[in-house]
């Protein structure tokens, strides 16, 4: 059966700074400052049709340098990994490292985000039975709908030096929760330490009940014999 730690999270991250009115006549020589700097991390690097720099690494996913930030989008691991430190500091310091590429600017936000999507069975049902049938009986009285299509939540909050992003998104094939924390540039002397006050092993604590919950009702994929006879095959 399937744990919240082997569950597969999509991990983004965005630092945003003043804008850089030279980029887009500068593009190709920052590419290159890039493709030295990356070496055998690189898988391939090109100026798209906006004119920006798209990333591909072997191992963290993609980045995207523009004339505002460096986004990265794509790193897709699982909680125990991103809750070891190494794992984290290796795609927190390739943002540091395209945006130290360009020039020095003044940093205004940074953030990290995580997604995660679960496929119980009966997902709507599932959260009504937690929570949401009161919102519609709040609105509608004994008049609220029993039959829903889709759910979507989203809520914010700041907790310290950080602002909060909740989004929870509900359709009968699927849930999808992202959860995005933001600093100011003004807190933080660089991504690296963004992500270390962050502190994405206590936030990923706070989901794990919630996440459990949707994984237990996810479907058990039985594996029929043609397919464990061939995997035997395979590995003899």
């Amino acid at each position: 059966m399937a744990t919240f730690d082997q569950s597969i999270v999509s991990v983004s991250g965005r630092l945003t700074h003043e804008w850089d009115f030279t980029f887009y006549k500068n593009s190709g020589e920052i590419a290159n400052r890039i493709r030295t700097e990356l070496g055998s991390a690189l898988k391939e690097i090109r100026i798209d049709k906006d004119g920006d720099i798209d990333i591909e690494l072997i191992e963290e996913g993609n980045f995207i340098v523009t004339p505002g930030a460096v986004i990265a989008a794509g790193w897709l691991t699982n909680p125990k990994t991103l809750s070891e430190q190494q794992e984290i500091r290796k795609f927190a310091g390739m943002i540091e490292l395209l945006v130290k590429s360009k020039s020095s600017f003044t940093t205004e936000m940074f953030n990290v985000r995580l997604f995660f999507r679960f496929r119980p069975e009966n997902s709507l049902n599932l959260l009504r039975d937690r929570g949401y049938e009161s919102t519609l009986r709040l609105i509608f009285g004994e008049k609220a709908p029993s039959d829903v299509q889709s759910f979507k939540f989203s809520a914010t909050r700041s907790i310290d030096e950080f602002l909060d992003f909740i989004e929870l998104e509900a359709s009968p094939k699927d849930v999808q929760l992202r959860y995005s924390r933001s600093g100011s540039g003004t807190h933080f002397d660089s991504y690296p330490e963004f992500v270390d006050a962050a502190n994405l092993t206590g936030l990923l604590e706070e989901l794990k009940p919630f996440a459990e919950t949707l994984i237990a009702a996810e479907p058990r994929v039985t594996l029929g014999r043609g397919f464990l006879d061939k995997l035997s095959s395979m590995k003899q």
